[in-house]
């Protein structure tokens, strides 16, 4: 799906969190991907979440680095989307954040990519800042709510 959604980026699949996934995503209480699948196994979407570490320069100092996750790996089969698979991954996702405590949510994405700006927009993810350029880097975020229960 990687290298569908970014064809000019060379070795774009070539990322620690995917040659290490167990390291990335299993291990850490605070990590997590979720999965769509076929009914033939073939996975067909992923998201994915970890701790935000403050590494992106153009948001550097934006986020209590504690309290915020940083959603990536978000990809839906080009012949599934717009079918709502994205969104019931997203709510995952943000249902596990919320349950682990997380405040925010951060991410970035790209203009260019079909769907994706939109999507998250949709969502209520909003612009905290953008990086003009070939590749149009938009980077948003989203504070989470803790639900309570009402009182009766």
């Amino acid at each position: 799906m990687l290298k569908e959604v970014y064809p000019n980026i060379p070795d774009v699949a070539v990322r620690w969190d995917l040659a290490n996934m167990e390291e990335a995503y299993v291990i850490p209480d605070n990590s997590v991907m979720f999965a769509a699948f076929e009914s033939s196994g073939q996975v067909v979407g992923t998201v994915a979440i970890r701790p935000y570490d403050d590494r992106i320069e153009m948001v550097r100092g934006c986020y209590d680095v504690p309290a915020t996750a940083e959603l990536s790996r978000c990809y839906v089969n080009s012949s599934l989307r717009r079918q709502g698979i994205a969104g019931k991954l997203v709510a995952a996702i943000e249902e596990y954040c919320q349950q682990y405590g997380y405040q925010a949510i951060c991410l970035h994405t790209h203009r260019f990519l079909p769907g994706g700006f939109p999507f998250w927009l949709s969502q209520g993810y909003i612009i905290r800042k953008e990086k003009p350029g070939d590749l149009e880097t938009v980077y948003m975020d989203k504070r989470l709510t803790q639900q309570c229960s009402p009182i009766f």
